[in-house]
């Protein structure tokens, strides 16, 4: 309606500018107008019919006029018109096998599913091949690469890419724009991309491409019947014999209960019942096994719906599994414990940890004004000198705990140290209660100060040691931290505490900071009213963590528990091993995923500092690549200029099974007896199986992409709005036009009814 009353759509004339085509200048049109007004007031003037009905039929005539002398002087619309023959819109077709699979859409009838691809194609046919489209188009279809094709029915011909590369795709066609303008991309697929292309500077590159990405979402939600194991977090290596948590990523569409099995090789690991919850797509779930012993195994993790339950078989059973490589090493972390005097809890910590394969404590004792015992060192020269002097020497360990030690004990250069272990190392530091520990040791007055939790009273001659009994209890941020559960059934955790012996001591750890987190409370024992104050406080601080215990006397819960009661073990043991996790490495290999299915490279980056920690600048970083085969290839990294002492590459692969990057340990002439470690990071190459996982529409992804390049996000099913949206959302070459406007039926039809109104009115008034 509205294009036939004005001529021209809607979106034509919110883009245009109000032009007259007529020589006269347009000043000339108000003085007409004026005149006018003039003219017919004169004519009323000495008619004999009341001021109210001249009024009327003077403000008839005057837009009647008004609209003549607009058509006199031709009004017309200025707007950038794109010539077909010049501009040109990318279609881009998915083909890869998640496009092959068959959705009913809004349907539940298995009879009205249709292939994705096929949908797609019938949609890019209907409207780009159109003459009525203002574009000439250009057809290319995507999977692993992108292709140009010539028509729609070599389109149909391709066979399904075993891969999809979004990111890649429409990187390689904005990059290759030809003489011919591109007026925008339009991308048909499901979204189901797997070639971790998506970083920070593709996004900003298709950004700053200037051409709108409006992309057609292409298919739907996951198979009611469809089980996914999408992905398992293992830790990159654990130590001998001791119980590996795998946590498990399950996509389903309706609660339902599976057998999780993991296997290496032709061993059992584990087999167990998980219930998948109803109302979510998606589901964590975390699985124990034992280690074994030392060595490279693969894992396989499998989920097996229950076929009780559900009589209707999985449609796609090749997403059930996981590969996993689990590198069991015996190189346990290493803790430093000072302590300024022998005490109980200096004993049951070190027998609680005795035999904990994953972290050594090596401990500095002090057991006379001049004497120290030391356990645990790997030498001779470990130690020998007490507290290690330098920073290197601090930061070959991992953590370090500071019990009843005063802080005189260490000059300012060795505080200063142990403040820059946390926020340059990316260690963590334990501080415990003592008779010279914390606030009555001086460290609130030392330089280590600054990276502590809490806000330690600073006077001298503090004594805020007492050995009064309190009961620890975690608070709910302590109730939510796995390393504070002491019961494997997280329903009786608060019971296992609430049922502890009381503590033996306290100490007041001061008022924490800003961002520290509260974990444990001390609650006053057999006291009218109840008080409570922080008991363990820690924060991030820097690269690494900082935390205090506000007790000496967790001994109580050995000494005072049945013998098979291990929850002061435990604690522990779960503690400490909270410490060393996540603690900066000196040399790290990251790989972007666990396992590459269809992949002909792989992302590899390493991360090395110096002994002191800062960063190792080099050209390059050698690391060697193990092939399936055993073969072996030394490889180059670069630096990355923007993050000194990261280098990256692209490793090649190919064939399907284990490869393994390990960092080699001279670097720059280093003999390998000065770098602690070399670093091994094994993953899993397979074939032909990529497209199984992640299949269902991903719109988040595509609608990301239109959002950022200025496009639109449809779904298929009003893939129609299509022909407008490109029309207002371009990037076409265009040229100024003038369209007419005099001739608009709107026009003559209010002369029409103006006129008419008038000659109505006189008759009723009988004054023609």
């Amino acid at each position: 309606m509205f294009e036939w009353l004005f001529n021209y759509p809607i979106a034509i004339w919110r883009d245009a500018t109000l032009v007259f085509d007529a020589s006269w200048p347009q000043a000339f049109l108000a003085v007409a107008l004026g005149v006018a007004c003039v003219l017919i007031v004169m004519s009323l003037w000495g008619r004999a019919i009341s001021l109210s009905r001249r009024l009327i039929v003077g403000l008839l005539q005057t837009a009647v006029a008004a609209i003549l002398l607009v058509m006199l002087w031709q009004p017309a619309l200025l707007v950038a018109v794109s010539e077909r023959s010049e501009n040109t819109v990318a279609w881009v077709v998915d083909h890869s096998v998640s496009m092959a699979a068959s959705d009913a859409g809004d349907s539940t009838e298995p009879d009205e599913a249709s292939e994705r691809f096929l949908m797609a194609v019938d949609a890019v046919e209907s409207i780009a091949l159109d003459e009525s489209f203002e574009f000439s188009a250009s057809l290319y279809a995507l999977g692993q690469d992108l292709s140009s094709v010539e028509n729609i029915e070599q389109l149909k011909e391709l066979a399904p890419s075993a891969n999809t590369n979004i990111a890649g795709g429409l990187d390689n066609l904005l990059g290759t724009v030809n003489d011919t303008a591109l007026a925008a991309v339009i991308l048909l697929s499901d979204g189901a991309d797997n070639s971790l292309g998506f970083n920070a500077q593709w996004w900003k590159t298709i950004e700053a491409s200037g051409v709108p990405i409006h992309t057609v979402g292409v298919g739907g939600s996951r198979d009611l019947h469809d089980v996914e194991l999408s992905d398992v977090t293992v830790p990159d290596s654990v130590a001998p014999n001791t119980l590996v948590s795998a946590r498990l990523r399950i996509q389903h569409a309706q609660a339902q209960s599976v057998r999780v099995r993991v296997t290496a090789g032709k061993q059992l690991l584990l087999a167990t019942d998980i219930q998948l919850p109803d109302d979510v797509t998606q589901s964590l779930h975390t699985v124990s096994f034992a280690s074994g012993s030392s060595g490279v195994r693969q894992l396989e993790f499998l989920i097996e719906p229950d076929t009780v339950e559900s009589s209707v078989p999985d449609p796609v059973p090749g997403n059930n599994r996981q590969p996993r490589i689990l590198q069991v090493v015996d190189a346990p972390k290493r803790i430093l414990y000072i302590e300024g005097e022998p005490r109980w809890e200096y004993k049951f910590i070190r027998r609680a940890l005795h035999n904990n394969p994953s972290v050594d404590v090596v401990s500095l004792l002090r057991t006379s004004p001049n004497k120290f015992y030391r356990q645990g060192v790997e030498s001779a020269e470990e130690l020998s000198n007490g507290f290690p002097r330098t920073r290197e020497e601090l930061f070959r360990y991992d953590a370090v705990i500071i019990g009843s030690f005063d802080a005189a004990e260490l000059v300012t250069q060795q505080q200063a140290a142990l403040r820059d272990f946390v926020s340059l190392r990316g260690g963590s530091l334990l501080m415990l209660a003592g008779r010279q520990g914390l606030a009555d040791g001086g460290w609130g007055r030392s330089v280590t100060a600054a990276a502590l939790p809490v806000v330690l009273n600073n006077r001298i001659n503090s004594q805020t040691f007492t050995r009064k009994r309190w009961q620890a209890a975690p608070t709910l941020a302590g109730l939510r931290t796995p390393w504070l559960q002491l019961t494997d059934e997280g329903a009786n955790n608060l019971d296992a505490w609430q049922s502890l012996p009381a503590l033996s001591d306290f100490q007041s750890v001061g008022q924490p900071k800003p961002g520290a987190v509260t974990l444990l409370e001390r609650v006053s024992v057999n006291q009218p009213i109840l008080e409570t104050q922080p008991l363990f406080v820690t924060q991030r601080y820097g690269k690494g963590r900082s935390s205090v215990l506000g007790t000496s006397g967790t001994w109580r819960w050995q000494m005072s528990l049945p013998s098979t009661d291990d929850r002061h073990e435990r604690f522990w043991v779960q503690m400490l091993s909270s410490l060393v996790d996540g603690v900066l490495p000196r040399v790290n290999v990251d790989l972007k995923q666990a396992v590459l299915r269809d992949a002909q490279t792989a992302s590899v980056s390493v991360t090395a500092f110096n002994p002191d920690y800062t960063a190792l600048v080099q050209t390059a970083y050698p690391v060697r690549l193990t092939a399936p085969d055993g073969g072996t290839t030394t490889l180059q990294l670069y630096a990355d200029e923007e993050h000194p002492g990261r280098y990256s590459g692209d490793i090649p692969v190919g064939m399907p099974g284990a490869y393994s990057v390990l960092a080699l340990s001279s670097v720059n002439g280093e003999s390998p007896s000065q770098l602690p470690q070399t670093v091994e990071r094994w993953w899993v190459g397979e074939t032909n199986n990529a497209e199984l996982y992640n299949s269902e529409l991903n719109d988040e992804l595509m609608r990301r992409i239109a959002n950022v390049t200025g496009g639109t996000y449809v779904a298929l099913a009003d893939v129609d709005k299509l022909r407008d949206i490109v029309v207002q959302s371009n990037a076409a070459l265009k040229r100024e036009s003038r369209l007419p406007l005099w001739n608009m039926p709107f026009f003559f039809l209010c002369l029409l009814l103006f006129k008419l109104v008038e000659w109505l009115l006189r008759l009723s008034w009988k004054r023609l």
